[in-house]
């Protein structure tokens, strides 16, 4: 079949589905995996395809799957997983930050927050990878859009691939689904880059990939990648940057930095943190969340996670005050019936 023609079938079969197979990270300038020139914004398509055929259906749910990726960065999320996963969640985050996305800033600095509990409960350090690369830019497949065309549910989907990179130079191209390194199943981006980054400088990875609806495997030699920059946590107990846990009502707050202000929207990096809820006390009665900032609570301003203990110690117990968080760029109220801890 002519070239041509069977990348029109490519683009036309797969393209439109790939686009929207991921979590839509997509003005995101990846430092971490770009080896090779300038890093080029990640999108879905081909340069032979016009813009519009594949970025209206990504601008039309970006804010919607980024605050869904924003709202799953739990505590909970990472204490089951290894140090070795949290450590490379946080390397991930910290190429989240070069974004000039304001949601894809607020997913780094929520997953900062989320895993550095975790990884001082563990007592975790650093792994010091080889930290290899291959030159792509690549998402965590959408589990659910992707079960609709009967792909596979897990992997990472390949966004760009760099000029002259090893990705390119083993095969890999634009819209792959990448499925296993080395036959070692991968779920998400974070097992992806954790794979190659244990592999040896100079060694041969055997990447199994989902194109034109079947599986082929394409040896890739990993590259250097340099320094990474990541988000560890520099605290060695989780208790420094959290308010005492009495009168907190059930949650485990921490401060509001600059960073996350100008992310989230705030005008100022005043209020408390909400990092956990314990569930059944009365802020989960009440609907706070993981994530949300408590900027009042009874008509007082909340500029610190120590506000939130000494406001509630002046307030009977019983009493239904009203909580000011912000949330999703806005600011709205509940009501929580203050409890003794």
């Amino acid at each position: 079949m002519d070239t041509r023609l069977k990348n029109v079938g490519r683009i036309l079969g797969v393209t439109a589905m790939m686009s929207s197979l991921s979590g839509c990270i997509v003005d995101q300038l990846d430092p971490f995996y770009y080896m090779y020139g300038a890093a080029v914004q990640a999108s879905g398509g081909y340069d032979d395809v016009p813009a519009g055929t594949t970025q209206a259906p990504l601008a039309a749910d970006q804010n919607a799957n980024m605050q869904r990726l924003i709202d799953r960065e739990t505590p909970d999320r990472y204490r089951s997983r290894s140090c070795e996963y949290i450590e490379m969640s946080l390397i991930e985050a910290a190429g989240y930050m070069t974004s000039s996305n304001a949601l894809v800033k607020q997913l780094a600095e929520a997953r900062k927050v989320a895993a550095s509990p975790a990884w001082q409960e563990k007592g975790c350090k650093t792994a010091n990878f080889p930290g290899g690369k291959i030159g792509i830019a690549m998402e965590t497949v959408d589990a659910q859009k992707a079960s609709l065309y009967s792909m596979p549910t897990n992997g990472v989907v390949v966004y760009n691939v760099g000029a002259g990179s090893p990705a390119q130079q083993g095969g890999i191209l634009t819209n792959d689904l990448i499925v296993a390194v080395n036959e070692q199943p991968v779920a998400d981006s974070v097992e992806f880059r954790l794979q190659l980054a244990k592999a040896p400088i100079g060694s041969t990875v055997n990447l199994k990939v989902w194109r034109y609806q079947a599986f082929q495997t394409l040896p890739v030699v990993v590259g250097p990648g340099g320094t990474p920059v990541s988000m560890l946590p520099v605290s060695t107990s989780a208790a420094q940057n959290t308010a005492p846990s009495s009168n907190l009502q059930g949650m485990n707050l921490g401060e509001v930095n600059s960073s996350y202000a100008k992310a989230a929207g705030l005008p100022s990096a005043q209020g408390a943190w909400v990092i956990d809820t314990v569930k059944g006390s009365a802020a989960d009665k009440a609907g706070i969340k993981p994530l949300d900032v408590i900027v009042e609570i009874g008509g007082q301003e909340v500029a610190s996670a120590q506000d939130v203990a000494d406001i509630s110690s002046r307030m009977r117990v019983g009493y239904k005050a009203t909580v000011s968080v912000w949330r999703n760029q806005a600011k709205r109220d509940v009501k929580m019936v203050l409890k003794t801890d």
